[in-house]
């Protein structure tokens, strides 16, 4: 095979491999479309139970408290 047969082989390989993940993403994109429209009943409900769920920021404001003495400690130290 000739430089020329094989610049040729290769530029088509590319092309197909290119075309190949040209077509997976238009795919992908067409699935995510669908699955946003058929789930998105389902999205107030979700939206309902975290406005159901207790708020965590008791927990949060032990941490920074535990925290801010920890830092006091060791500078009092």
């Amino acid at each position: 095979m000739s430089n020329a047969e094989l610049l040729t082989a290769g530029i088509k390989l590319m092309v197909c491999g290119m075309g190949i993940v040209f077509v997976f993403l238009v795919i992908m994109i067409g699935a995510m479309n669908l699955l946003r429209v058929v789930l998105a009943p389902f999205a107030d409900a979700l939206d309902e139970k975290k406005a159901a769920a207790p708020a965590k920021q008791t927990d949060d404001l032990a941490v920074v408290a535990a925290a801010v003495a920890a830092v006091d400690l060791e500078r009092n130290h």
